[in-house]
């Protein structure tokens, strides 16, 4: 249903200006258009990726110069000078997003709030190269010479820009794409485990927020033929931000409303410029309070739901694909082991683990033990790649990791399960499995196929319910985490971590906090993942579950291994029934 959506509406983009005989009414439509690809850039940055920009009025002040002082003072024309600023917009996005790299939060805001001031005090006092408060006149007009249709052509080009933007938007929200930045968002460890690069994807999505931002700047530059730097204030970055919280923060189609209502009343106050601040801020607090998910949630409160799925791209939920599809039947002869090699670990100077060696076999399953404190998350979390050792190596079957970040590691075969659940609480249990399989879906032609095809991701969406179905939680596809009970989000994540397709999967406490049923179900799943050639390593203080389930288990006190061999030695051990079992007649 998409593909006629943008149809209709490549068709009323060519037809609306040939219908509307007032010039005012296309130069505000020109505006929605080429102001709607900022809020869009901005909506892909906060809504997804969660970064907090104060500075988009610097990134539209960049895009609009750029291209105005190339094709007024030195004579580019506009089919070169456009690109070029993008580029130079791009560059700027690059440099604020290693900045953001270092921050978060209110930080970040700061930091992006100080580019716009600069940007803003540049263009303020570089009166020779901008012109300062008088600006620049004489800019080229995107008329392609016409200047009676200028209007007309300028609409055009605008607005079908706009909707190639707000396609390639729908694909970044209904795709791996968004899943991807939604993870980043709400769990950067997380999202390293299962194989994001974590600063590349951060500053990307900067670069392409800045890009966005730049290209509607040079339609405002190129739409009167004048600017000058008063346009481009903190006013600006408040009045984009409003459009995307009022439209819908993290919607795919709330910057486009959230930018029409804010024309709007930017047209219906224009008599009390002096205090539009106070007016936006009013907005937005009234929005925030009253009307959370904005305009697009209203919509989808109002509107039939065949329509709402189709402005959602809400997907369907798939047949499961056969469990071979997802692991092959020669698994088990595949399966690799884990080597610890006298790792050491501190924090201030307190040994956390103290020349820790630990070998776990091929298609086992390894449990890790000991008392709070010894050291076992600790392990854990060096093998991940999310804490660097201080000493020692770490193999995973012939390949040495110790120098690896985490998210490399991931992607050569680790996977590893929270003992604070990270699943992504705005996608469905599907999309939180599938995006374990992000670096086994494929990626060329993604674009295409998703505006072609009416389920572009079936064949990976049929495998993640093939995994949801292996582990008996198929019913549960459709469910967000918050609707789940606590064993069942721990089997989710179990089933996110068998996603990846690992070699050697890290389960820090599995059962913790579940009841007796649930502990089963737990441990039925993980005996099936040995059996399909998966090595597991196991943290856990569930002593019942893990003698019962473990080939193997490693002691840990204090940061030392004080023991290592089967359950059944382990519990005879005088070390371990001092340290962490107790007393022998005290437990029988």
């Amino acid at each position: 249903m998409k593909r006629y959506v943008y149809i209709l509406m490549a068709i009323a983009i060519g037809v609306f200006p040939l219908v509307v005989e007032n010039t005012f009414y296309i130069y505000l439509a020109q505006t929605v258009a080429f102001t709607s690809i900022a809020v869009i850039g901005l909506n892909i940055l906060l809504g997804l990726s969660g970064q907090m920009s104060l500075g988009q009025a610097g990134f539209y002040a960049v895009g609009a110069y750029a291209s105005a002082i190339l094709a007024t003072n030195y004579g580019w024309p506009l089919y070169a000078a456009i690109p070029f600023a993008l580029i130079v917009s791009g560059i700027a996005g690059t440099l604020v997003g290693l900045v953001a790299l270092r921050t978060r939060g209110l930080y970040l805001a700061m930091a992006t709030l100080a580019f716009g001031f600069i940007v803003e005090i540049l263009s303020q006092r570089w009166v020779d190269l901008t012109g300062g408060t008088m600006g620049l006149m004489g800019v080229p007009t995107l008329d392609f010479g016409n200047f009676r249709m200028g209007p007309i052509y300028f609409f055009w080009v605008a607005g079908f820009t706009w909707l190639f933007v707000q396609i390639g938007s729908d694909y970044v929200f209904s795709s791996r794409w968004g899943r991807s930045l939604l993870a980043i968002k709400d769990s950067e460890s997380f999202a390293q485990t299962v194989g994001l690069n974590v600063p590349i994807w951060r500053t990307g999505v900067f670069v392409l927020s800045a890009v966005l931002t730049g290209l509607a700047g040079t339609f405002f530059a190129h739409q009167n033929g004048f600017i000058s730097s008063d346009a481009f204030s903190i006013q600006l970055s408040i009045a984009l931000l409003v459009a995307v919280v009022i439209g819908g923060l993290g919607r795919s189609y709330g910057p486009v409303l959230g930018t029409l209502i804010l024309l709007a009343i930017d047209e219906g106050t224009a008599s009390l410029h002096d205090v539009s601040l106070m007016i936006y801020g009013g907005i937005l607090l009234f929005v925030l309070l009253g009307f959370p998910e904005g305009a697009i949630g209203l919509v989808r409160k109002l509107m039939p739901s065949i329509l709402s799925r189709a402005l959602m791209a809400v997907p369907s939920s798939p047949a499961a694909a056969p469990l071979e599809e997802v692991f092959s039947q020669n698994r088990r002869r595949e399966s690799v082991g884990l080597s610890i090699e006298a790792i050491s670990k501190s924090y201030s100077g307190i040994l956390a683990a103290q020349n820790v060696n630990l070998s776990v076999a091929p298609g086992t399953i390894h449990a890790l033990i000991g008392p709070n404190g010894a050291g076992k998350s600790t392990v854990i979390n060096v093998i991940a790649g999310l804490y660097g050792a201080d000493s020692g190596r770490i193999r995973l079957g012939e390949t040495y990791l110790t120098k690896l970040p985490a998210h490399k590691r991931a992607r050569l075969g680790l996977a590893r399960t929270f003992q604070n659940l990270q699943l992504i609480g705005s996608l469905p249990v599907l999309d939180n499995v599938l995006l374990g399989m992000e670096r086994n879906v494929p990626r060329a032609g993604g674009f295409w196929r998703w505006l072609v095809d009416t389920n572009h991701e079936r064949i990976a969406r049929g495998q993640a319910m093939s995994i949801l179905q292996f582990l008996g939680i198929e019913e549960l596809a459709g469910h967000y985490p918050a609707d789940l009970s606590y064993g069942h989000r721990k089997l989710v994540e179990l089933a996110r971590a068998v996603a990846q397709q690992p070699k050697v999967m890290l389960l820090d406490e599995p059962v913790a906090g579940i009841n007796t049923h649930e502990v089963k179900e737990i441990g039925e799943a993980i005996l099936k993942l040995r059996e399909l050639g998966i090595t597991v390593l196991l943290v856990e203080h569930n002593m019942d579950f893990v003698m019962r389930i473990s080939d193997h288990i490693t002691v840990l006190d204090y940061g030392l291994v004080i023991a290592d061999g089967d359950p059944a030695e382990v519990r005879a051990n005088p070390k371990v029934i001092e340290a962490y079992l107790g007393v022998e007649e005290e437990t029988t």
